[in-house]
């Protein structure tokens, strides 16, 4: 069953501040229901804009977008950082007493799904814009 304790995530929280924290990225890094990592980049310098620049505007279109772990190259020049965050996602939980890291025992052909936990990757949220400083 997936699960991930609230001391392990609190391990990518320090990790991603201690490796982007002189960069001026900004997280949110969330335990959603004990089974999810939920990573937010906020603020920061770095301009995300051709990521939402061919959506259409609406409630939700400019300063969000969710990335998909599994389509890193369809992100340009932001594939390295997105490849930096969720290898720490990854591996971070391990480096606390009784953590481990992320693995995927799953087979959808036998519908049979193990996995440590599910994360998710956004730049901003819908409710709240990534802003650019």
């Amino acid at each position: 069953m997936a699960y991930i304790t609230t001391e392990e995530v609190r391990a990518i929280r320090n990790q991603l501040k201690e490796k982007f924290g002189k960069s001026g990225l900004k997280f949110s890094v969330r335990n959603a229901h004990k089974m999810e990592v939920i990573v937010s980049i906020r603020s920061g310098k770095t301009d995300f804009s051709d990521l939402w620049a061919d959506k259409q505007q609406g409630d939700y279109g400019f300063g969000y977008t969710q990335v998909n772990q599994y389509h890193l190259h369809n992100y340009g020049d932001h594939a390295d950082l997105f490849r930096e965050i969720i290898n720490i996602i990854k591996t971070a939980p391990a480096t606390v007493k009784g953590g481990r890291e992320w693995f995927d025992d799953s087979d959808s052909q036998t519908d049979y799904f193990h996995t440590a936990f599910y994360f998710s990757v956004n730049v901003g949220s819908w409710d709240k814009p990534y802003i650019q400083q």
